[in-house]
């Protein structure tokens, strides 16, 4: 298996996970902050560079979503919990739906695939809007911490960030229902043939 250009600026981005934790540990949110808009450079570069060159590949379609997760699962759990000393932290609740989310849609993609095969599972808008939201939240969050003072705009992201994450997932449950069915229905209609 041959490594593109675009698998390796998503593997610097995996290379960056715990450096951005670092940077939130010691509370160093300038180069935290840094280091994650960075990271999320390279998240649009490796996409431009596979489709431009095609450079698309199943090892980078498999790692380029795992190392969003990682980055956002990392950064939204540094900066919700306490002993992670931040001034101003995600809540708490907002944490436990992006997880929640997350959770649901695994679960789910891994039911389909394992009682029909169907293994093809597309980013939906509402998926695409709500990760975009959430690094938002994140960038905000290590902005206010960085400047060290309380910026009143963040509480309504976070309130954002809750419904646009809870309906994508609402979202995601009723497409992968209507998929299951489908899928589901066109296995029993070939085993009837």
């Amino acid at each position: 298996m041959r490594l593109t250009t675009a698998t390796y600026i998503t593997l610097l981005r995996m290379f960056l996970i715990p450096f951005v934790a670092m940077g939130i540990l010691y509370h160093r949110y300038g180069t935290a902050l840094l280091l994650f808009l960075i990271s999320g450079l390279t998240d649009l570069f490796d996409g431009l560079i596979a489709r431009k060159f095609q450079q698309k590949t199943q090892l980078g379609a498999l790692l380029d979503p795992m190392a969003d997760k990682l980055l956002l699962s990392t950064s939204f759990i540094l900066l919700t919990l306490p002993a992670s000393g931040v001034d101003v932290s995600i809540p708490v609740w907002l944490t436990v739906l992006v997880f929640g989310r997350d959770i649901i849609i695994v679960v789910s993609a891994v039911a389909i695939a394992l009682t029909t095969g169907f293994t093809k599972f597309d980013p939906s808008f509402y998926g695409k809007a709500s990760t975009a939201v959430q690094i938002g939240c994140v960038l905000a969050v290590l902005i206010v911490n960085h400047l060290v003072e309380y910026q009143n705009w963040v509480r309504p992201l976070f309130y954002v960030t809750f419904a646009l994450t809870l309906f994508s997932g609402l979202h995601y449950i009723y497409v992968f229902t209507k998929r299951f069915s489908a899928e589901e229905h066109a296995v029993h209609n070939g085993r009837k043939s």
